[in-house]
């Protein structure tokens, strides 16, 4: 594509994981950041349009994420790449994106913290509902986790015809954020036990559990719990659980004999989901207030505390501003 000038990126987990060691260390200094929004300051060579197609040109908005020709593909400058070479990781004042990169203009009527909310969560929140297979119609979901991963899925679930959807989550302002989401009943993750949030649900589901657990909370002791939620014929969907090693207990009899499934997603499904996750941010962002979420904005300069109050739960999200976007 060329290159563009940074002007939002949203701090995920995965990037905490990174500084805590969770993922493998790079013998050499990097640069890091997947998902970005940024104004085109360069175009490469017969370079007109974006990934659909859409005709682009020099200071529009753009939104991409790092990646190779399919999503979950290592790019060409290797992920993470060094620091001393052109790619397109986000903290970094200029982004160059090479021609195998996705990129999607921003709609004039869309604003980017609409967008760059639900940056790599959104489209892994569609990603895993394809894998999922959708919601049907009168279903019960229950989502574990109230991070950015499980905000994305409960706008994805409401906007379904599920029966209901069931958040559990802290803290109470991620909460409060569900419901405004179309959550219809949330539970308080510190205030609760194993077992209240268990008969809280048989409760709502006429004592048949859930239809479908959706786990977004990348703790390990989320997967007993979320098996234990399920009903006859119902599928348990890991989203969240992508770094770091660990096993937990699981009756392989009782999965068979109650024609249960464990599904596991581990980011977007195509390149579209980045579309996707734009249009969705033109139709809803501004009813149900997507760029409410952004909680804390730091300059570039302060990008490890932005990652900080991320990892500590402080933030509901953080992004990193250039200089002077604040």
């Amino acid at each position: 594509m060329g290159s563009a000038a940074n002007r939002h990126r949203r701090v995920c987990g995965t990037d905490a994981h990174r500084l805590e060691g969770d993922l493998p260390a790079a013998p050499f200094p990097i640069a890091f950041g997947h998902e970005g929004i940024g104004r085109i300051d360069a175009l490469g060579r017969g370079v007109c349009t974006d990934s659909a197609g859409v005709p682009v040109t020099l200071g529009d908005l753009v939104y991409w994420s790092p990646s190779g020709d399919r999503p979950g593909v290592t790019p060409v400058t290797g992920w993470p790449p060094p620091a001393n070479v052109p790619s397109a990781a986000s903290y970094q004042d200029f982004a160059s994106l090479p021609p195998s990169n996705i990129f999607y203009r921003i709609p004039d009527d869309t604003s980017p913290e609409s967008v760059i909310t639900f940056g790599c969560a959104m489209p892994t929140a569609i990603g895993a509902l394809a894998r999922l297979g959708g919601i049907t119609a009168g279903q019960s979901i229950v989502i574990q986790g109230s991070g950015p991963v499980g905000l994305a899925l409960t706008v994805l679930s409401s906007l379904s015809a599920a029966r209901q959807v069931i958040v559990i989550g802290a803290p109470d302002n991620r909460l409060a954020a569900a419901t405004r989401f179309g959550a219809t009943t949330t539970l308080p993750l510190e205030s609760t036990t194993v077992m209240d949030r268990k008969e809280a649900i048989e409760g709502l589901t006429d004592g048949h559990g859930a239809d479908v657990v959706m786990e977004a909370t990348g703790r390990m002791e989320a997967f007993p719990e979320g098996m234990d939620l399920l009903a006859n014929n119902g599928r348990y969907l890991v989203v969240g659980l992508y770094s770091g090693h660990g096993t937990v207990p699981l009756d392989p009899i009782r999965l068979n004999n109650r024609n249960q499934a464990v599904i596991g997603s581990f980011g977007p499904a195509t390149h579209e989901d980045y579309r996707t996750t734009v249009h969705l941010a033109q139709r809803h962002g501004v009813r149900l207030g997507f760029a409410d979420l952004i909680t804390h904005r730091f300059p570039l300069s302060r990008t490890s505390d932005a990652i900080a109050a991320a990892r500590t739960g402080n933030a509901i999200k953080a992004v990193v501003l250039t200089e002077g976007e604040q």
